[in-house]
């Protein structure tokens, strides 16, 4: 039988500069999170699944919970997971707080039944996305594109276009995440101007974002991305590739019987406000930048 839970302590090297960090895949069904959500989620985490939440943004907020809490126990050892807060900020961006996390936050992402949380300190900005591929949304997700980004996506990426231009949302996406913007922002601002590929994936840089970079890796089944600034270095704690990793734990993941969700946007969920997407129903907003919980 396969995990539904991996996690990894992360460490971030910014030119001397060393800052700890976690990153985390959570892949249990929502009646397990149900279960055992008394375990992890903090009363006022527990105060947001209201009667009135939808079925999928239910699960995908207690995934994206466990994920960020399972991250940030390398970075805070010892501490019980309940005592820590992740609340939406003004923004509705993820702000961690409680249990003596100070100057620690954590980006997360959701992708059908998956939810991936990286934890990293304030002075180093992360952003990660996950998405599934979609043959229904191909036609929008290539207007969302450029022709050089498309090309530079087939010269790079060994895979069909479907998982190519997932690839290049998820690369948007994260930078829009660590930028802080989130999907409000035109999406030629996040224009791709490299791809190359590095490992098992590809290396990206962006036209007007230079001082960051993404890393972005195709799997059977969700493309993930992260994006940092260029002048990091990061690894897991033995010292192996972070990428290389994950896509494991995706493989792993991947191997598990599907669980059956409704969804409208490729991964489950739609940008804020006039987004790249359009004609698309909004089901469920961005992690991180999406409206209040009623």
């Amino acid at each position: 039988m396969s995990r539904s839970d991996f996690d990894a302590a992360l460490r971030f090297d910014a030119g001397g500069r060393r800052f700890a960090g976690g990153i985390a895949l959570c892949a249990a069904p929502v009646a397990t999170l149900e279960a055992e959500s008394t375990n992890f989620l903090s009363p006022e985490e527990a105060a947001l699944l209201t009667a009135r939440l939808a079925p999928r943004r239910r699960h995908s907020l207690l995934a994206g919970r466990r994920a960020a809490k399972l991250a940030l126990r390398h970075v805070l050892p010892g501490t019980a997971s309940r005592s820590v807060r992740i609340l939406p900020g003004v923004l509705d961006q993820p702000v961690v707080s409680g249990g003596g996390a100070e100057n620690l936050q954590v980006t997360l992402s959701h992708a059908g039944s998956l939810a991936v949380a990286v934890a990293h300190a304030e002075a180093c900005p992360i952003g990660v996305d996950l998405d599934l591929p979609s043959p229904e949304h191909r036609a929008a997700l290539f207007e969302q594109t450029s022709e050089t980004e498309r090309r530079l996506a087939a010269a790079a990426l060994d895979v069909d276009e479907d998982r190519r231009l997932i690839t290049l949302w998820c690369l948007k996406e994260a930078l829009s995440k660590a930028l802080r913007c989130g999907l409000t922002v035109p999406f030629g601002v996040l224009e791709i101007a490299s791809l190359v590929r590095e490992g098992q994936g590809v290396r990206a840089q962006f036209v007007n974002f230079g001082q960051y970079v993404g890393l972005g890796v195709c799997t059977a089944g969700p493309s993930f991305a992260v994006v940092m600034p260029r002048t990091v270095a990061w690894t897991l704690a033995d010292g192996s590739d972070p990428m290389t990793t994950t896509a494991q734990w995706l493989a792993e993941a991947a191997s598990r019987p599907p669980i059956p969700i409704r969804t409208a946007h490729p991964s489950g969920r739609a940008p804020v406000g006039t987004g790249p997407i359009e004609g698309l129903q909004v089901v469920v907003p961005a992690e991180g930048f999406e409206p209040p919980t009623p």
